[in-house]
């Protein structure tokens, strides 16, 4: 499929540049590029394969000015997706400058180990904090502006963004909620209570989450993760900041593609 965009690419002269490690599988070293460099030098990211292969790639991309496109390689493709099928039409809307633009908020999340921050991540989809293997349920407690909300045990939680809400907080019982509304939706994973709900609430709140256990073997420790990569572990006691980010990401949308026709077609919402 990349073959066929480079040579479609070629054919009505457009520049382009290829990421270093797939340039080299593609034997077009003449093309490659850091991730730096793309930054600086391109106008727009085409991506190829599933959601997990965009949020790595996006991570290379927040704050920046440069939309991103994802063509579906993968199984399910929320966020990338355009399909194969549907490649042709994609370019030429490229070409043709015939789409839109949409920011996407992140979050911001930090690790406090006894008052020191220890860790930092940011995330598009969700930051998620879950217990080992083997460990025993979470003690979680959630504060929102410094006000404590609830204090449950459960696997764990997870902290998303609207464009995360499709992905584990939609698994985990949490709502689907539009992209283009800026919210953080707070999803519980198993608690172990019937009156723990999902929550969303306003991206300008401010959560903190203190975790605890009772159960710290060096194997199956507590983590915090942010969009499945990039684990940090953590310690009884361990408090986890989460917001808004100031940064933002930008992905193309081209015609006729809203959120509802992709969660119609994706999630077969309204089949019957």
């Amino acid at each position: 499929m990349i073959q066929r965009v480079i040579a479609w690419l070629s054919e009505r002269n457009v520049p382009y540049l290829i990421e270093e490690k797939a340039a080299k599988i593609l034997g077009e070293e003449e093309r490659r590029a850091t991730y730096t460099c793309l930054r600086k030098r391109v106008d727009l990211i085409i991506i190829f394969g599933g959601d997990g292969t965009f949020l790595h790639t996006a991570h290379h991309f927040f704050g920046s000015n440069i939309p991103l496109l994802g063509i579906n390689i993968g199984r399910l493709g929320f966020l990338t997706e355009i399909e194969i099928n549907e490649l042709d039409e994609a370019l030429n809307y490229l070409l043709e400058e015939k789409y839109q633009v949409e920011k996407r908020m992140i979050l911001s999340s930090k690790v406090l180990s006894k008052g020191r921050e220890v860790y930092r991540s940011q995330a598009l989809n969700d930051v998620v904090i879950h217990r080992g293997a083997k460990s025993r349920l979470i003690k979680i407690e959630l504060y929102i502006n410094d006000e404590i909300v609830n204090s449950y045990r459960a696997d764990g939680l997870i902290v998303a963004t609207p464009t995360g809400s499709t992905a584990y907080s939609l698994s985990a019982g949490g709502p689907i909620v539009n992209p283009q509304i800026r919210a953080i939706i707070i999803t519980p994973i198993c608690p172990h209570t019937l009156y723990i709900r999902p929550m969303v609430i306003s991206d300008r709140e401010k959560l903190k989450i203190v975790v605890k256990s009772e159960d710290m073997q060096s194997e199956d420790i507590m983590k915090v993760t942010a969009d499945g990569r990039s684990d940090y572990a953590l310690s009884s006691g361990d408090e986890i900041q989460i917001a808004a980010s100031s940064q933002e990401i930008l992905i193309i949308k081209l015609p006729e593609r809203t959120f509802y026709t992709i969660l119609h077609k994706k999630m077969r919402v309204g089949f019957i």
